[in-house]
């Protein structure tokens, strides 16, 4: 790094590296905020994570399918039951933005849900039309909007699965999210989580393997605190966090070791692989 460079969430410049890769002859340094414990990819190349944007039709595979459906269930379902909690309508408004090929969609429409969604791949987005035919190719909430012809739409509920750590700028993507939740409503951010990088990168420098962050399309690394800062700083209220529950893989002995790691770090978000936020819109 030619520059000493400066927390992109809280300015400071209390940054230490942790890794560095090489991406398509492109260099990515990723370093850690201690102020914010914010682990955050330096160099930005480009707008929108350019491995994903571009998604050819032929990727929507059924691997790709399981992956953001099935694989990811017993996520799902412990988002529901917080969500039941706070779903007063009969059929709640629900957005989810990044909605990939829809697997999401599907289940909350399953349990009573009216389905939006917005995904940057067109590819996918496309396959997730064909069964819920609000979903639109978009890269913003208000471009979402516009290609629906719903600018006063607003949302009951708002998701985000894996999506918030590909957000260039945070908080003021957060910031135009609130804007198009009720009064009341609730947004739900779950991200891989920062926190878990050192102790992960120490692993796999064990095993003489790279740290494999992909920072050209995970530019933010979020920890609890750093989550905490995006949303208080987008005026919403933050009601619940902890560890997301494990997305099963196929059975093997590393995916047995894998989930007893998921089961062990529940009682302990901080160091957990997975985490996630409630937070609520206030009432005026």
């Amino acid at each position: 790094m030619s520059d000493a460079p400066l927390c992109k969430l809280c300015g400071s410049p209390q940054v230490k590296e942790v890794a560095c890769e090489e991406y398509n002859f492109l260099t990515y340094h990723l370093v850690h905020c201690s102020r914010c414990d914010l682990i955050q990819t330096v160099e930005h190349y480009a707008e929108l994570s350019p491995d994903y944007v571009g998604l050819e039709s032929s990727a929507v595979d059924e691997d790709r399918l399981w992956c953001q459906g099935t694989h990811k269930l017993p996520a799902f379902e412990q988002w529901l039951r917080y969500a039941a909690h706070f779903a007063t309508n009969k059929a709640p408004a629900l957005l989810d933005v990044g909605c990939g090929t829809g697997g999401f969609l599907k289940f909350t429409a399953e349990n009573g849900f009216r389905a939006y969604g917005f995904d940057v791949s067109t590819a996918q987005a496309e396959h997730a039309r064909m069964q819920f035919p609000d979903v639109r190719p978009a890269s913003s909430i208000h471009a979402y909007l516009d290609l629906l012809d719903q600018p006063a739409l607003k949302f009951d509920f708002i998701t985000l699965w894996d999506v918030f750590e590909h957000i260039r700028n945070p908080v003021l993507f957060l910031q135009q999210l609130g804007g198009v939740l009720q009064p009341g409503g609730h947004l739900f951010i779950s991200v891989p989580n920062g926190g878990a990088i050192p102790w992960k990168i120490r692993i796999r420098r064990a095993l003489n393997r790279p740290a494999d962050l992909a920072p050209w399309e995970h530019v933010f690394y979020h920890s609890m605190r750093s989550l905490r800062k995006c949303i208080e700083a987008s005026s919403l209220e933050i009601v619940n966090s902890g560890a997301v529950a494990c997305y099963p893989r196929p059975l093997s002995l590393f995916e047995l070791c894998r989930r007893a790691g998921f089961f062990m770090l529940r009682a302990a978000p901080n160091l957990s692989p997975q985490i996630f936020t409630w937070s609520r819109k206030p009432f005026a």
